[in-house]
């Protein structure tokens, strides 16, 4: 009667034990657990990338010290999210894989991927970070608050072909944001990072926060050995029971004792 059955359970698990994909629970967390670890470690706790690994006393999951400063996230600040989502991919993501590793922001509407490219634009000009990003969206959006009338993705990411997936290989591009577009059958190996500012129900969640789930070898011999979601808004036990479904082991972090 349409239940899951141990056909539906067994290859997610079978191919995480294998080595096919990874687990992407593992570098699961939401914004409200990473701020309160970041609290708990500041007293000489070392929660970002460290040169020595004898020295890591924090899973690297978590943000280095100071990006994690805002206690209360108003929900329609996008500038604050941004804050967090590019200083957090600089210390913890941008250095795997070669330098080359990418991320995704998952954004909750076109709008809000159209308001975030704005944000994320100018942050990264504002700081001189050698990044780029680019933006997913269908048909064109108008938005009163940011002066934008009917945009489009042509508009937005100017000098990019239509085929956003293949533009976004450009070692340049490390950031991409969506609505929609590409939480589903988007196949980027270098995807390390998910920032999540949407509801993700059921096999939502599955099915987008697999877009991490690709295994890589960089050419210098680096494997992609870890993945990293930040979550603004999901409750970690719904997301877990999402993956139950699927793999019956899911776990996520839901408190961390430095």
């Amino acid at each position: 009667a349409g239940l899951p059955v141990s056909f539906d359970v067994y290859p997610m698990r079978q191919a995480i034990e294998e080595g096919f994909i990874l687990d992407v629970l593992r570098g699961y967390q939401t914004y409200k657990t990473a701020f309160e670890i970041e609290q708990r470690g500041e007293d000489g706790v070392v929660t970002g990338i460290v040169e020595n690994e004898d020295d890591r006393l924090v899973d690297p999951k978590v943000a280095s010290r100071k990006i994690m400063r805002f206690a209360n996230l108003h929900p329609t600040n996008i500038g604050q999210k941004v804050e967090i989502i590019v200083e957090h991919f600089r210390a913890n993501v941008a250095p795997l894989l070669d330098g080359h590793a990418k991320a995704m922001v998952v954004t909750d509407s076109r709008q809000a991927a159209v308001r975030y490219k704005v944000e994320v634009d100018k942050y990264l000009a504002q700081k001189g970070y050698g990044y780029q990003s680019i933006v997913a969206f269908s048909d064109k959006i108008s938005d009163e608050e940011y002066g934008l009338t009917d945009v489009t993705e042509a508009s937005m990411n100017p000098g990019l072909g239509s085929d956003l997936a293949r533009e976004f290989r450009r070692p340049e591009y490390r950031l991409m944001l969506v609505a929609d577009k590409f939480q589903t059958g988007f196949d980027q190996p270098l995807l390390c990072a998910m920032y999540v500012d949407k509801t993700l129900p059921d096999v939502h969640a599955v099915q987008t926060l697999s877009r991490l789930n690709r295994t890589y070898r960089a050419p210098s011999g680096e494997v992609k050995a870890r993945t990293f979601v930040l979550d603004f808004v999901n409750d970690p036990a719904e997301i877990r029971e999402a993956f139950l479904t699927y793999y019956l082991e899911a776990h996520v972090e839901t408190a961390t004792d430095p």
